[in-house]
């Protein structure tokens, strides 16, 4: 199959478990989803319904007290549940971005705007100068 009509995303059985003591076993039971080239997928639900757990979890910025218990996340058919920390990170700079729903959030408020990009662009290029070091 060609790279264009392979998905770009599959989401396939994804549990991920609640801390023990929450109203229930998980926050997210089971989901499945494909997002294939060109398409717009929209996770619809009500509030605390599992979407923006999906969202993380996705993105490899879950909560260390959330854990993915099943399932597999497949990024251009790469598992990034098995993903490190370090490939997690190049894949955020180069084939996958989120944008956060709450900007308060989103930006450090103790931090200027303009420092904050310059923190992220010293970092992806420190991480491109050590790339082609190797």
């Amino acid at each position: 199959m060609s790279d264009a009509k392979k998905p770009v995303l599959e989401v396939r059985n994804l549990s991920v478990t609640l801390p023990k003591g929450a109203d229930r076993e998980f926050a997210v039971d089971k989901v499945n989803f494909t997002v294939n080239p060109g398409e717009i997928v929209c996770l619809v639900g009500e509030s605390g319904s599992g979407k923006s757990v999906i969202a993380f979890t996705v993105m490899g910025l879950l909560a260390k007290a959330l854990k993915p218990s099943s399932g597999e996340i497949l990024l251009q058919g790469e598992n990034i549940l098995a993903a490190s920390e370090d490939r997690l990170r190049e894949l955020r700079c180069t084939r996958m971005s989120m944008i956060f729903q709450e900007p308060m959030t989103a930006l450090n408020p103790v931090m200027t705007c303009g420092d904050q990009i310059d923190e992220v662009l010293r970092s992806t290029s420190s991480r491109a100068a050590s790339a082609s070091a190797s």
